[in-house]
This record gives C-alpha cells, sequence and structure tokens, in this order.
C-alpha cells in the first residue's frame, strides 16, 4: 500500500480562524433549513450531533469533550471541527472491502471522536502532552497497544485509522496539532494487528427455534385476531380522553353528581385503576364519560363518603378475538388500551421484520402506504410488495454513498401485509413506527423534564429523527414477551410461553439472521435468500454486482454447512434405531452420517468446522423432502446440472430438479412414510367423480411411480454398512 499524499501547503493550519463563538458546523454541512445558530458552538464542551442526524431511527449523538486530557483537549476539538466541516482525504477513502463517504454520519462521528479520546488517555499516561510531541516509536508502540486488546478486528482497524484520520487532516490544523505519518499507512494495517479468521462472518446469534416460533406465533394472533378488538378500544379509549375538560364545567358538574348518587344508591363499585401500586378511583374514566376535568372528579370523590372499587373502567366495546375457542379477554379497560396497543405495535414490528427479513433501520423507516394492495397479475398468485429505503450500501446515481438510503421493493407473503395495516391504524405520523404517537402517552407516562442546562451549555441529548431507534424496538419487544408470559401464567397455558434465548435478549437485529438460518435449510433456500435479501451468491450482471456481499456468501455456506449436519445427525440416529435407507448411495449416507457424528458435534458449527466440513466431498448431503430423497451430492455423478458432460461442475445439487436416476439418491424410511403419505392423498383424488380424466391419468401414473419407489425401498433398504463401504 503506498502512502496517502495530501496536500503539503500547511497555511490553513497556521491561520486557524476558530473561535470560540463559531459554530461547530458552517451552513453548508448543514441540512436545508437547519439554522447555523441553533447548533452549539466551538467554545462549548459537549457538542451535540442532532443537526447531523440523517436517519430518523438514529439515537441522539454527543461529542463530551470533557473525556479527554486536558493538555490534549483543544488539540482534538480542532480535530473534531475538521471532521465535521471537512471531507475526508481522497486517500484514506481507498479501503479495501469498505464503504467510506467523505462526509461520516453522525453515529461514525461520533466513533472516531471516542476512538480519538482513547488515544489521547493512551497519550497522556506516557506524558505527551503535545500532539506534535507524537513520533514513530510512538505510533509503533499504540498498535502494538491496539493489537494486543481483547476486541474484535473491526475495533482494531478503527482505532488505527482514527489515528490516519487525525494525520490527514493535519494540513488544516496549527502544526501543534499535526502528527507524522503513521507505518500502518504505508505498510498496511494486516502487518501490526493480529489476523482474523472469521472475517466477515456474520456472528449474530439465530433466535433459538423453540424461542422464534411461539414468539412469531403470539405476534400473528395479535395482528391477525386481538387486533380488531385493541384498535375498538383504543379508539373509544381516544374518544373518552378528548371529552375530559381542561377546567371545571357546570354541565360536567350535573352529570358527574347524577353518575356518583346512582352509585351511591344501587351500591355498585365505582370503576378503578391501579396507580404505582395504589388501588384508586378511575379520575380521569370518570372525567371522560362525564365530559369533567380531572380536578372536578377528585373533589366531587373527596366531598362523597368512600366508594368500593371496581378492579378497572371497562371500555365497553365487544372482543371478538378467539384463543383455543374462547373470548382472548374479559374486556379492554380504559387504562388497558393503550398498553395493549403498545403490544400491537410491538407484535407488528416482530411481523414484519421476521417475514420480510429487512434490517432494523429498513423496518423503521417504513411510512404508511409502503405496502399497497396487490394488483391483479393475471394469475392465482397474490404478491404483496413492500416499499421503502435501503441504506447499506445504497449509492446515489452517480455512484458516491447515500447516507439517506434508496428507494427498494421487496416481496412479501400476507401476514406481512395485514401487520402493516394494522400498524398505519395505530401510527398517527406518517411512518408506521413514529417516535411520539397521540396515545403512547397513556402507555407511559412522561418522566419530569430535567432542570434546565446551565448557560453556555445544550444539556442534554437531542432526538431529531421522527421513529423509535432499534434500542426502543428491543425493548417493545421485550416488553411484548413480558406480557405474553404473564397471559399464559394466568390462563393456565404455560406450554405456550416464551421461554428465554439462550443466547441472550431477542432484538431486532437478531430476526434477519434467524430467517436466514431457517430458508437456508429448505430445497432451494439459498436461492430465494439471496433474492429476498438482495445479494447474489454468483455476480450474474454488472448492474446488479453491486448488490453483492461476500458477508452474506459467507452466511449462506454456514448456514448450509448446520443444514447438513442437522440431518446427517438425524439419520446418524435413526439409523441407530435401525431405520432403513435404500437408493444408489445408501451406502454413502449412511457413512456420511457417521462420519459426521464423530467429528462435529452439537447443531452450531465454528467457521473452522463449516470450511471443513464443506471441503470434505464425502458429506455434502442435501435433504429434500419434496422430493422424498436425500441428494448425496458428487459432480461427476449428478443428473440435476446438464452442462456436466461438459466439464463444467456446480459446487451444489439443483434440487428442484432431482432426477430419479441419479446415482446420487438415497432415501430413508422417514422419506418413504412420507411418499406413502402422498400416494394416498393422490388416490383419493383419483378415485373423486370431480377430477377431470387427463388429470386423472396423469395422477395415476405419478401414483404408480411413487408405489414402485416403496416397494424397491422395501426391497433393498439396509440399515447398516462397513465404514469403509461406499455403496
Amino acid at each position: 500500500m503506498t502512502a496517502t499524499t495530501l496536500p503539503a501547503d500547511r497555511a490553513a493550519g497556521e491561520r486557524w480562524q476558530v473561535k470560540a463563538s463559531t459554530p461547530i458546523a458552517a451552513a453548508g454541512r448543514l441540512p436545508p433549513g437547519t439554522d447555523p445558530g441553533a447548533v452549539p458552538v466551538f467554545g462549548e464542551d459537549r457538542w451535540d450531533l442532532a443537526a447531523f442526524s440523517r436517519r430518523h431511527n438514529e439515537p441522539g449523538r454527543v461529542l463530551n469533550w470533557t473525556g479527554f486530557p486536558l493538555p490534549l483537549r483543544a488539540s482534538f476539538k480542532r480535530a473534531g471541527w475538521a471532521l465535521l466541516n471537512l471531507p475526508i482525504p481522497a486517500g484514506l477513502l481507498e479501503r479495501a472491502a469498505t464503504s467510506r463517504a467523505e462526509y461520516p454520519a453522525a453515529g461514525t462521528i461520533a466513533r472516531h471522536v471516542e476512538n480519538w479520546r482513547r488515544y489521547a488517555a493512551w497519550l497522556a499516561g506516557r506524558g505527551i502532552t503535545r500532539l506534535d510531541g507524537v513520533d514513530d516509536a510512538c505510533h509503533q508502540q499504540y498498535a502494538a497497544h491496539i493489537a494486543a486488546l481483547p476486541a474484535a478486528a473491526g475495533t482494531r482497524i478503527g482505532a488505527l485509522y482514527a489515528v490516519s484520520l487525525l494525520w490527514g487532516f493535519g494540513p488544516h490544523l496549527p502544526a501543534s496539532d499535526q502528527i507524522p505519518l503513521p507505518p500502518w499507512e504505508t505498510g498496511g494495517m494486516r502487518d501490526y494487528l493480529p489476523g482474523d479468521s472469521t472475517r466477515n462472518e456474520n456472528t449474530t446469534a439465530p433466535v433459538h427455534p423453540a424461542v422464534m416460533s411461539p414468539l412469531l406465533v403470539w405476534a400473528l394472533r395479535f395482528t391477525e385476531d386481538f387486533a380488531p378488538d385493541i384498535l375498538a378500544a383504543l379508539a373509544e379509549q381516544q374518544r373518552l380522553q378528548a371529552q375530559i375538560a381542561p377546567r371545571f364545567s357546570a354541565p360536567a358538574a350535573a352529570r358527574l353528581s347524577a353518575l356518583l348518587d346512582r352509585h351511591a344508591r344501587t351500591a355498585t363499585p365505582l370503576p378503578g385503576e391501579h396507580v404505582k401500586g395504589r388501588h384508586s378511583a378511575a379520575v380521569s374514566y370518570l372525567a371522560g364519560i362525564t365530559g369533567a376535568s380531572p380536578t372536578q372528579v377528585s373533589n366531587a370523590l373527596k366531598r362523597r363518603p368512600r366508594f368500593p372499587l371496581a378492579q378497572a373502567a371497562p371500555l365497553g366495546t365487544p372482543v371478538t378475538g378467539l384463543l383455543h375457542g374462547k373470548p382472548w379477554h374479559d374486556g379492554i379497560g380504559y387504562h388497558e388500551a393503550p398498553e395493549l396497543a403498545m403490544r400491537l405495535a410491538a407484535a407488528a414490528l416482530i411481523v414484519v421484520t421476521y417475514l420480510s427479513g429487512l434490517r432494523p433501520t429498513e423496518t423503521l423507516h417504513l411510512r404508511t402506504g409502503c405496502c399497497p394492495e396487490p394488483a391483479s397479475e393475471g394469475t392465482a398468485t397474490v404478491r404483496y410488495r413492500l416499499h421503502g429505503d435501503y441504506f447499506k450500501g445504497a449509492t446515489t446515481p452517480e455512484g458516491t454513498p447515500a447516507p439517506g438510503g434508496a428507494p427498494r421493493q421487496w416481496t412479501v407473503i400476507a401476514p406481512v401485509h395485514t401487520a402493516v395495516r394494522v400498524l398505519e391504524q395505530l401510527t398517527t405520523a406518517g411512518f408506521l413506527f413514529p417516535l411520539r404517537p397521540a396515545w403512547l402517552a397513556a402507555a407511559h407516562p412522561a418522566a419530569p423534564r430535567p432542570p434546565a442546562a446551565a448557560a453556555g451549555t445544550r444539556g442534554s441529548r437531542r432526538r431529531s429523527g421522527e421513529v423509535i431507534t432499534a434500542k426502543a424496538a428491543n425493548g417493545r419487544i421485550a416488553g411484548f414477551t413480558g406480557w405474553v408470559n404473564d397471559y399464559t401464567s394466568q390462563h393456565s397455558l404455560p406450554a405456550e410461553a416464551i421461554p428465554a434465548d439462550p443466547d441472550g435478549p431477542v432484538t431486532i437485529s437478531r430476526f434477519r439472521r434467524t430467517v436466514a438460518w431457517h430458508i437456508a435449510r429448505l430445497p432451494g433456500g439459498r436461492i430465494a435468500l439471496a433474492l429476498q435479501y438482495g445479494h447474489l451468491r454468483t455476480i450474474t450482471s454488472e448492474g446488479y454486482s453491486g448488490r453483492a456481499r461476500h458477508g452474506l456468501a459467507r452466511v449462506l455456506d454456514l448456514e448450509t454447512a448446520r443444514a447438513m449436519t442437522d440431518y446427517l445427525h438425524h439419520v446418524h440416529d435413526q439409523a441407530e434405531q435401525a431405520q432403513g435407507v435404500s437408493g444408489p448411495a445408501a451406502g454413502r449416507l449412511l457413512d456420511a452420517a457417521r462420519t459426521a457424528a464423530t467429528r462435529f458435534e452439537g447443531m452450531f458449527l465454528s467457521p473452522r468446522q463449516v470450511r471443513a466440513l464443506l471441503a470434505d466431498p464425502a458429506l455434502q448431503v442435501h435433504d429434500n423432502p419434496q422430493a422424498f430423497l436425500a441428494c448425496n451430492y458428487d459432480p461427476g455423478k449428478a443428473l440435476c446440472h446438464p452442462s456436466r458432460a461438459a466439464g463444467v461442475a456446480s459446487g451444489h445439487p439443483s434440487l428442484d430438479r432431482c432426477n430419479p436416476a441419479c446415482a446420487n439418491i438415497a432415501r430413508t424410511d422417514t422419506h418413504i412414510t412420507a411418499l406413502t403419505a402422498e400416494t394416498t392423498r393422490l388416490q383419493a383424488e383419483i378415485a373423486s367423480p370431480l377430477t377431470p380424466e387427463p388429470i386423472r391419468q396423469r395422477l395415476t401414473q405419478r401414483a404408480t411411480a411413487l408405489e414402485q419407489i416403496a416397494e424397491r425401498h422395501a426391497r433393498t433398504r439396509i440399515t447398516s454398512t462397513p465404514a469403509a463401504s461406499h455403496g
């Protein structure tokens, strides 16, 4: 790698003109319409970056310079000003397998400054109080320090890259703030950092199937069965809340008095509520149904003898949703409606994110109208299109990074469309997951605001975005899980509770990884996954090559390997119980199952084991339950690739083109059980008087072929084979 060249003229640095009262960003660096006077000034020690946020779900970012050692603080603040206002030198953007922007986003800026803070602390610990006191030996020592840290490779690279940035901005800074060229800019970072055997590996753990299954079931129950009840209750609760008077009302006083008289005369309990563990009268509910103010209600109750209190304040909206044939709720209360609306929004979040495969940012930026009713395509197939923006790898028409994202469509299934419709009825803004919908205050009362910040500072973080953050989404998922488990406990449904995931809390970022885990295990799943996620294992066109991702190819390899070991472990267990195998590759299948059981243990493989398994031709076994067989893939014998005769062999079988005459086929007793059930179904259809004769003939041929396979399996099945046998 050659040294990055930068302008040698240091005049700009020598004429440093930024004053304490100068805004941290010039008008040209701020979004259109932003008042430069509303951003912090250089002299402040906390720089709020809310104006730099480009995504609505970004958390607030603040650069806190008080964490820097005092002798070096001013120098790093000047470098921070350069980072905010000046483009990153072109030479520092030229990094393999990265997509860097000339003007980084707020989150990236915050990460660079945090790396600077650690660097400054390291320098101060060695007695260096001026940046121009850094020399090459200092760089070498810092690189060794970073290499020894127990951190991920990306964290180490980021730490050294931040030092490179500091050097890169040197010509724009005073001479006292300039450091020499870091040695890794000439020799390459890999010479200074330990190798990473998991480079580009997706280490996010999928949600355990025992957790994901009940979580998705409950989410679908909410969006498809319970949603009408919750939405009706929320509408009624909002209607009553709108009727609460802001001040004393004489007509309302008469209605309130009559209501209380009726309760006293009939000795019926007043609607109640639980606030901070205290059971009291539902003041806001009573104010809503009478049109009084809360103060009126409180004063009227004080003048009356103590009333008996009900446990809740019923809204009276009907409950039509059923769970196991019975109403799922006895009746939604006034104070419960906003909480259930929050659970419904969380359920829709789970359904949309998991069943679409969108990244968290893509989901949280979805807008109302993003999933319109499907247009008729002249076929029985209905295709729902989800319209949104993708951000990772997004570029402008000129080919430059597009931090604000670029439009994209996803093909989704009906439950996603239903969940979007639910969210559109919940939202009070243009986004499906707004930061503060009108009904949210009742579900989560606003916390008291902190006292105003001292003069000359900007106080706590501000959010400029309009949608919730991924952290808030994770909180909603946790709240939904807690509600479900409380519900199952109260209604004696322990088998339907959502267990704790062994890999930690269920987060929105794990859904995409989880659906990849499931899809990659299905026949043709690798292609389906590549298309849905906007990736391709093989680049097929120049126009689509920009969407290829090395990382997903490794994920696909990882999931393919895990699927193969799962299946081979299953075959081995069945063979131990005298289950039979037939077909030309029966011996090879049993050998592979025995080998996998010996070499690979557990469901999840390490990257090293994945590479070893994929490199072993004897273990290339792919279950294809739709064709009632397992493919023991040998490219030289495969009939699914017509091009094999020309010497072109694929690394993977085409499971949608299995040929019954192929020498790679093996069938287990499990396959034959499913095959027999299919034969029975076909015979019932053949016997039906409604089946047209041409179709009856075709079905008869299919049933006969399946019966022959079952008969041949019964004659030739084996239950074990010597380790050296290959059938």
